[in-house]
């Protein structure tokens, strides 16, 4: 007895491949079973028996079930990275807030000042800014400026210390 339209409806693995198939070739039956036929060019395939598309469906879910264990694998890869993260922060906070009760309010505009020495730089810096034309020649003249009174900073502490820093070159 040929597949008909009616038997790959009744069983519901067989629909699913078909409507799977449906996507890329259209559908006809005849004599002798199902034929499909691609949309774009001229493969035909021919299903005689249920057993074909029940295949197709075992490797479609084969291959989704690969697909859901490597973004299962990725996703724990992401939490445990946000968890050590998460550790990370609450560290760095508790250490802060420890520096802050002991009174070490030196430190603490120090590590203060160093990052925010680091953000302008990554925002102006010419070798990292964004944008193009004007856009990025304005944002040079805002890191010449800010790092021309960060220095000026830089000097007035070291200079303001009990013991002053030493530059690479003076040590020659």
């Amino acid at each position: 007895m040929p597949l008909t339209l009616a038997d790959v409806r009744r069983d519901p693995s067989a629909s699913r491949a078909l409507d799977q198939l449906a996507e890329r070739y259209t559908v006809a039956e005849e004599k002798y079973g199902l034929v499909l036929s691609q949309k774009t060019g001229d493969m035909k395939l021919f299903l005689y028996d249920l057993d074909d598309l029940h295949q197709w469906d075992f490797v479609q879910n084969k291959s989704l079930a690969t697909e859901n264990e490597q973004l299962r694998a990725l996703s724990q890869k992401f939490y445990q990275q946000r968890q050590s993260w998460k550790q990370r922060a609450l560290l760095a906070e508790a250490t802060l807030l420890e520096m802050e009760t002991k009174g070490d309010r030196q430190n603490i505009s120090d590590l203060r000042y160093a990052a925010l020495r680091r953000y302008l730089a990554k925002q102006f810096h010419p070798d990292f800014a964004p944008g193009n034309g004007i856009e990025k020649i304005v944002r040079n003249e805002f890191f010449k400026e800010i790092w021309n009174e960060i220095d000026r900073l830089d000097h007035q502490s070291s200079t303001t210390s009990a013991t002053p820093v030493r530059s690479s070159a003076e040590g020659r």
